[in-house]
């Protein structure tokens, strides 16, 4: 088995193995990537961090432009650019690691959003909520919850 899908800040790469949070959904991506632990936490959170410093300094030039601009108005282009690169990063902050499918417990979807429940690295349980999934991995995600729950009954 070998299934993708998109998800509100990247994609989710699943084989027979491993579910893997990825931003592009490549499966190049998915060769180098940790299981869930302080470390890729905070490889995480270092990287959004960054992004978000990006963004904040786009808008400050903005805030420039506009107070030396004569007419107080924001250039069209420059508005959509700004959205343009919003919507580009914007991917480029969801979570980058893998969760082996042995190590999930449950998996609960509400609406378009999914919670998975899982033992991360230092076998302590861990909790993934994945927001505005697209059908196609709501109906990937049910087929793996049933294939989960069948695995842990005896």
């Amino acid at each position: 088995m070998k299934e993708y899908f998109k998800y509100a800040n990247g994609f989710v790469n699943i084989n027979d193995e491993n579910l893997f949070l990825t931003n592009s959904g490549n499966w190049s991506e998915t060769h180098e990537l940790l299981e869930k632990s302080p470390k890729s936490i905070k490889q995480n959170n270092f990287k959004g961090f960054k992004i978000y410093i990006f963004l904040f300094v786009v808008v400050c030039l903005v805030v420039l432009i506009v107070s030396k601009s004569k007419s107080g108005s924001i250039p069209f282009g420059i508005i959509l650019l700004g959205l343009g690169a919003f919507a580009y990063l914007k991917r480029e902050t969801g979570k980058r690691y893998k969760i082996p499918i042995a190590k999930i417990r449950s998996i609960e979807i509400i609406e378009n959003s999914a919670k998975i429940i899982f033992l991360n690295e230092i076998n302590t349980e861990d909790l993934e909520a994945i927001k505005v999934v697209e059908i196609k991995g709501l109906g990937i995600l049910e087929d793996l919850k049933h294939q989960i729950k069948d695995n842990l009954v005896p």
